[in-house]
């Protein structure tokens, strides 16, 4: 029935949207078929405010992906919608939108229990007060410690959990989660230090090949011709000292500014005087 509303909707009738969406609005259910039909066909950024409100009564399974593909929606009403609905995943997403990390997370804790889903948020919003608002939340459980043990080393300290688990606490397969942790926090720090080297060997490497370049020889002969006059450079009807900067643009003296010599008229971003004449 519902693939048949659409088709009917969509397909066989020709009409403005605007006008489709003011005769329904008093009809939801409808409204959302079109809507959601239209949506699928080719996108109506302009109703996603009606439409979030459509899916968060008849169709959930669309309402998250909708949030996170449009921009077009008011954040604040769809976070009341989704309020209202005790619409758990939804709320957190729409609170890490608004910078409203720390409620996002706490649901994610409190009413989820997902510890998976914190660690990948807080790395998502590298938020140092947010791993710390994680660690406080695990210290409670002793599995969800085990399971930052194992998962915190390449992303923060590991040395703020460990200080923090209490004496005498039992902590299961805690062994296997230290090891893996240092393991995995000597291999961030070896990586690290060895992108640090590649910088460092790349930065000589480049700084030896513009030295190179800048040292080389520029060839200056009577074919070369001046890159402002485009007169040869070398005539024996006119005298005037030749300058070449290491860009190999060479001119006569005084195609250049008496004030500033030492920058190319072609290659400087600056706007350059003309130059005394050569007459």
């Amino acid at each position: 029935e519902k693939d048949k509303g659409e088709n009917v909707i969509v397909t066989k009738l020709k009409i403005p949207s605007n006008v489709v969406v003011t005769k329904l609005e008093h009809n939801p259910m409808y409204l959302y078929l079109y809507l959601d039909a239209q949506e699928k066909q080719e996108g109506i950024k302009k109703y996603h405010g009606i439409l979030v409100r459509l899916y968060a009564e008849y169709c959930r399974d669309n309402l998250l992906p909708l949030l996170k593909r449009s921009d077009t929606y008011p954040i604040r009403e769809a976070l009341n919608i989704c309020k209202t609905n005790n619409y758990i995943p939804e709320m957190v997403y729409l609170l890490g939108r608004i910078g409203n990390t720390k409620e996002a997370l706490s649901l994610i804790m409190s009413e989820l229990k997902d510890i998976q889903q914190a660690i990948t948020f807080c790395q998502e919003h590298d938020d140092t007060d947010l791993w710390q608002d994680l660690i406080n939340y695990a210290l409670a459980k002793p599995e969800y410690i085990t399971y930052l043990l194992q998962r915190i080393g390449m992303f923060v300290d590991p040395r703020i959990l460990v200080e923090r688990i209490q004496d005498r606490m039992e902590i299961a397969g805690l062994k296997y989660s230290l090891v893996k942790m240092m393991r995995d926090y000597n291999l961030q720090v070896s990586v690290q230090e060895g992108c640090k080297k590649i910088l460092v060997s790349d930065f000589f490497n480049l700084q030896e090949r513009l030295v190179s370049l800048q040292s080389r020889g520029i060839v200056v002969d009577s074919s070369s011709v001046c890159a402002w006059c485009d007169q040869q450079l070398m005539s024996s009807q006119l005298v005037s000292r030749i300058i070449t900067f290491n860009c190999k643009h060479s001119y006569h003296e005084l195609c250049l500014p008496t004030y500033n010599m030492e920058k190319c008229r072609i290659c400087s971003t600056e706007r350059l005087p003309e130059p005394r004449s050569l007459l």
